[in-house]
């Protein structure tokens, strides 16, 4: 069976003056659909470098990246886009909500960028609020942390979830 995530030996470094520092060295793993990892580590340890790369936000120095068997190396900047667009959701750790809108308008976004039309992106951000423990006060703004936390989930396809063009996610 073919990884969801695959990295084979994959390096990361930053230029720091005239020596380059490596914060990731040589890392391997493969993640498949449904399995739950965690990321561990002391701050400065890479963990935000591993998951940049992971979220096709940042690419490795060396080393090779596939998602669902694609090399993420070969993408074009749309091609990425549609990537992170059909199998990546993020919460921040500052949740990067927009705070004039309302917790189903900020779920609509990513279907807004999807193309997914009006109703069906309206309906889906019902169904997902709902299933978030939000049923009555989606009209409200976002500006309490369980609002946060639950709008920014939303956000994000299940990894072992098949996606497509109309799925609203």
């Amino acid at each position: 069976m073919t990884a969801l995530l695959e990295l084979r030996n994959v390096s990361r470094s930053y230029p720091s003056g005239e020596e380059q520092v490596a914060v990731l060295k040589d890392i391997s793993l493969q993640i498949h659909a449904g399995e739950m990892v965690a990321i561990v580590g002391v701050s400065g340890s890479g963990k935000s470098t591993l998951m940049n790369i992971l979220g096709c936000l940042d690419k490795p120095t060396s080393g090779t990246y596939r998602v669902a068997g694609r090399d993420v190396s070969t993408l074009d900047p749309d091609a990425l886009a549609q990537l992170r667009r059909e199998h990546f959701g993020f919460i921040f750790q500052r949740y990067h909500l927009l705070s004039h809108l309302t917790a189903a308008q900020n779920v609509e976004i990513p279907a807004v960028y999807a193309g997914i039309e009006r109703k069906k992106r309206q309906a889906r951000a019902r169904e997902l609020l709902f299933a978030a423990g939000i049923k009555r006060s989606r009209r409200l703004p976002t500006f309490t942390a369980f609002w946060r936390t639950a709008a920014a989930c939303q956000h994000c396809p299940r990894a072992d979830e098949r996606r497509t063009g109309d799925s609203g996610g």
